[in-house]
């Protein structure tokens, strides 16, 4: 794996933010109210706020445009799924959000959204998030 001290701010602000849209997946708080608890509960932590906002707001604004859009793009058939869990579909809906608003080289956008996947997802999860993250960046 990479260093990502010198990027630890971004790396901590995209941990918060798949948290942050695993809580919105739910539907039980708003985006607003969601932002509002992760703004207080993680100030003491090393976090860029401005991209958490950024990438958090498109996100949940764009939610079910990108839901769609997984589903559309996502080979569920070659991983022998039939539906995409809800850890990996909110980090690959942050790595497009991501994409949209922050403008992140694919290369960042696959390592980060892999690294999630293995620390938040299920085991081999980072498999099918790599290779429909890869699909969906090279349509665009």
């Amino acid at each position: 794996m990479k260093n990502l001290a010198k990027h630890k701010d971004k790396v901590n602000a995209r941990n918060l933010v798949v948290q942050a849209m695993y809580e919105f997946s739910f539907g039980h708080n708003s985006a607003e109210e969601i932002e509002e608890s992760f703004r207080k509960n993680f100030t003491k932590t090393k976090v860029d706020y401005i991209f958490f906002r950024n990438v958090f707001q498109h996100a949940t604004k764009n939610f079910q445009e990108y839901e769609k859009l997984l589903m559309k793009k996502s080979d569920l058939s070659l991983f022998g799924i039939e539906s995409i869990e809800r850890m990996e579909k909110n980090i690959l809906i942050m790595a497009i959000s991501e994409s949209a608003t922050e403008q992140t080289p694919n290369e960042i956008l696959l390592d980060e959204s892999v690294r999630l996947s293995k620390k938040f997802g299920s085991d081999n999860s980072y498999k099918f998030v790599n290779a429909s993250l890869e699909q969906i960046l090279n349509s665009e």
